[in-house]
């Protein structure tokens, strides 16, 4: 934890330092502290996915890029736009405390099966090689990497060893409920403890989302509808599944502030976040939107269709939580689709229901209330719902849209917010206790199975964050492409070299006698390609799954 403080403070000057930078060249005027840093990371992210096209985000680009964003620091130029923390939050205890608890939850060993699946060996290729053409070929969950991945590829050589950009972002959060004096907030904070730890897109999704649903509702400047509607295209490039926010921000600009919208220079800005987000999806999978394979291109690097019919299946199997095989999922009517993932009876169903009651609530309130903000936000909300059940019904998708829902309808209530400081800490203190002792977790959700996977709290960390190490693979050649393979039979290879391989993506090639090759043996930078096994490279990839059966 000790050198977690070190790590965030100096992540903290640089993003700040981007964040001015933003800012000048936006000649936005002066935001407040929070929104100049959820610039920065903004501007950040366009600066490291057209190098990452080119180089890899290795050590020597680190270090250059933090030279470059402290130079506003020292610009006379620029000390307009610096920023100046508030009085106010640096003395707050409350401020502190709950950093603090922060801290210690993002010390532990990450949990999250996505971070040891796709968050770290996508981390891996962009340290050693960059964004490579048809990497999606390797893994087809490679074409995951977000904004976020190549955020936090950015500092992971240097500032932030340990990989806890959410770290960061969650104290930005709470910086921002402080600045704001929206407590409630910190409410939801706990329900993504288990998030912290991992580079996982569904924390900047999830906060940065209500942080611009406040900023529209209750902070409505008409000069800020450049800086808002940036910032909701960032989170779509982290996370496409949050497309309802620039959709939304786009129609409440029509509706307050035609003037603005008008303004072409309003969309240069999010026009190369969009471009950037585009070109890296079509480089990692020839798909325009990952994973919606209907937008897909044809290039030589476009993986086998049935990789994709595959991946739309485990969408569509996961929506019901295993309970219905593929085919019989494919023959339901939206209709019975909804009713099946409303009347299942697991935890996920009990969410679910919540979802659609709160969805209901919601468009009583706008429709009462009778203004554009509230109608069109729950008009989206329920568009999004939609779209979303016809993919994959999994609720996380959909809380994004959810939880601002409720922080508008408590805003309603009237409540004093300071009164829900206590409230707020001791529901975080309980999830604090939760997953640093999970063998609580075991025995008040005993079909809870995982968290007999979960570490909790332990001296180290105190000293510094956890991490797994496995470092047990090997080296064979398949064709002209040089793999490494885990060896543990884990199914994961989140410390193998890439390109590695876990045996149960060996089987399914095998099985689809298909194999991803290189498009140039001596240049891994024009790509993969999936190619036909011949008869004697399936034999040798059956010997080498047999040898990871016997080990």
């Amino acid at each position: 934890m000790i050198l977690e403080v070190l790590s965030i403070i100096i992540l903290f000057i640089s993003i700040g330092g981007w964040g001015i930078w933003a800012q000048y060249l936006l000649a936005s005027k002066k935001q407040s502290p929070s929104l100049t840093f959820l610039l920065g990371l903004t501007f950040l992210s366009i600066v490291l996915c057209i190098i990452s096209f080119f180089y890899p985000l290795n050590r020597k680009i680190e270090i250059l890029l933090f030279a470059i964003s402290i130079i506003p620091y020292f610009i006379k130029n620029l000390k307009y736009y610096r920023i100046k923390f508030p009085l106010e939050i640096i003395k707050s205890g409350w401020f502190w405390l709950f950093s603090l608890l922060i801290l210690l939850v993002g010390s532990y060993y990450p949990f999250r099966p996505d971070h040891f699946g796709y968050y770290i060996p996508s981390l891996n290729w962009l340290n050693q090689y960059g964004l490579i053409l048809g990497v999606a070929n390797i893994d087809w969950v490679l074409g995951q990497m977000s904004s976020l991945h190549i955020i936090q590829a950015g500092f992971d050589d240097t500032i932030d060893p340990f990989q806890r950009i959410n770290l960061l972002i969650t104290i930005l959060f709470i910086f921002y409920i402080f600045e704001r004096k929206v407590y409630f907030l910190l409410i939801f904070i706990p329900f993504y403890f288990l998030f912290i730890q991992t580079p996982s897109p569904d924390i900047p999704v999830i906060f940065f989302s209500l942080i611009i649903v406040n900023e529209e509702c209750f902070n409505y400047k008409k000069e800020n509808f450049k800086v808002i509607f940036i910032l909701s295209v960032f989170i779509f490039t982290i996370k496409p599944f949050g497309f309802w926010l620039p959709l939304w921000i786009f129609l409440m600009g029509i509706h307050q502030n035609k003037k603005e919208l008008l303004n072409y220079k309003n969309y240069i800005f999010p026009l190369i976040l969009i471009l950037t987000f585009v070109i890296k999806n079509i480089v990692t999978s020839s798909t325009i939107i990952f994973p919606v394979t209907q937008t897909q291109i044809t290039t030589y690097w476009l993986s086998d269709p049935r990789i994709l019919k595959i991946s739309n299946q485990y969408a569509n199997y996961y929506t019901f939580n295993g309970h219905f095989p593929i085919e019989k999922i494919n023959s339901f009517s939206f209709i019975k689709k909804l009713y099946y993932w409303l009347s299942i009876r697991e935890l996920q169903t009990i969410i679910n229901i919540f979802i659609c009651i709160t969805l209901f609530i919601f468009g009583i309130f706008a429709f009462i209330k009778k203004k554009f903000i509230y109608i069109s936000l729950w008009g989206i909300i329920f568009l999004k719902l939609y779209l979303i059940l016809l993919f994959s019904g999994q609720y996380r998708f959909i809380l994004d849209g959810i939880y601002p829902l409720i922080f508008i309808l408590f805003h309603y209530t009237k409540i004093n917010q300071s009164k829900i400081l206590v409230p707020a800490l001791a529901l975080n203190i309980l999830f604090f206790t939760l997953i640093s002792y999970p063998v609580l977790i075991q025995k008040l959700i005993p079909e809870y199975k995982l968290a007999n996977t979960m570490v909790g709290f332990t001296k180290g960390n105190l000293l510094k964050p956890k991490n797994y190490i496995l470092n047990d693979y090997k080296k064979v050649k398949l064709g002209n492409l040089i793999l490494y393979i885990t060896n543990n039979n884990s199914m994961y290879n989140f410390d193998t070299p890439p390109p590695a391989f876990e045996k149960e993506k060996l089987i399914l090639y095998k099985y689809l006698n298909i194999f991803p090759q290189m498009k140039d043996s001596t240049d891994i930078h024009k790509g993969f390609y999936i190619k036909k096994l011949t008869k004697q490279e399936n034999n040798k990839l059956t010997k080498i799954i047999e040898n990871l059966k016997n080990n």
